[in-house]
């Protein structure tokens, strides 16, 4: 009983086995770039890239899992880079899937930049894709390989699209992730404004630790096969906060006010607000979420701040 993860040394990857461990998961093989040290000992990492189709088959081939969680992605990078990383490298992932001697179950993990722009009402997963970002067309592609797969070969998939995250260990590649790293920055003299192009798009922002507790409710529900497969989840905090609320939280944290500097650009925000419905995963395995984001600022600051 294996459960493989793809993506396994990235953020959501690092929190989803640390999560899992404390569940008491006995088997998980994580699909990596570069193996590193990790204090899990009773992980198994495996090298491998997803682009590399000979090697992901062998090792789907040999691991056999029996579950697939597949989080490798980008979200950075020209069209071509976008397409190949999170298109290309997932129909690999789904074609080598095909040779395991029992169909595993797997959860696609997309992303809420599908549904570009659908007004300031909570997101229902039937509202159409309609991205507004070329990583978001990247995210509907890979739903459409993996739609595809499940009507062709009869793939046991659920597609999961979470929305903003945010949580400990978050990559400056995220708007809080570059916000907090920032903050660290200034508290060390280093630099004396907080540095964003705009404040005022409001986004569901939701704990990594929460969005993994969703991603393992998925792929160990006991009615995978008749509540999951072939639907779509989304996973947010249900609430929406613009990026001026989460600067005055962080100065009340840390008692401090932090000057601004916005982009003379001016840019459209081509996507003012977004907010998740999470009627259907909360109604398929009682998930919901449990961080605040007060919370989550916090934990970010003493884990780069301190």
């Amino acid at each position: 009983m294996t459960l493989l993860i793809t993506g396994a040394a990235g953020f959501t990857g690092r929190a989803l086995i640390q999560y899992l461990v404390s569940k008491g998961e006995q088997d998980i093989c994580g699909l990596v770039h570069r193996i590193q040290p990790d204090p899990n000992n009773n992980i198994r990492y495996i090298e491998g890239d997803l682009l590399d189709q000979k090697r992901i088959q062998k090792i789907i081939t040999d691991v056999q899992p029996d579950r697939i969680i597949h989080l490798a992605g980008t979200q950075k990078g020209s069209l071509q880079d976008l397409l190949t990383t999170n298109i290309v490298a997932t129909q690999n992932l789904l074609a080598a899937a095909h040779s395991i001697k029992e169909p595993c179950r797997i959860v696609i993990v997309s992303s809420s930049a599908v549904y570009g722009y659908a007004g300031t009402e909570p997101i229902p997963e039937t509202v159409p894709a309609a991205p507004l970002s070329m990583y978001g067309v990247s995210k509907a592609a890979q739903e459409m390989v993996a739609r595809m797969d499940q009507v062709t070969h009869g793939s046991r998939i659920t597609i999961v699209r979470p929305f903003n995250l945010i949580g400990p260990g978050q990559p400056a590649t995220f708007v809080c992730g570059r916000i907090i790293n920032q903050i660290a920055q200034i508290q060390s003299g280093l630099q004396n404004t907080l540095n964003l192009v705009e404040i005022e798009s409001k986004r569901d922002f939701i704990d990594v630790r929460d969005v993994v507790r969703a991603y393992e409710a998925l792929v160990n529900h006991p009615d995978f096969d008749t509540q999951c497969a072939g639907q779509i989840f989304n996973v947010g905090s249900g609430k929406t906060h613009n990026i001026s609320e989460v600067i005055r939280i962080i100065e009340k944290i840390t008692g401090t006010s932090y000057p601004l500097n916005l982009s003379d650009a001016s840019q459209k925000i081509m996507v003012p607000t977004q907010l998740s419905d999470n009627t259907c995963i909360e109604k398929i395995t009682a998930w919901h979420p449990e961080i605040s984001l007060e919370k989550s600022l916090n934990d970010m600051l003493v884990e780069k701040c301190s």
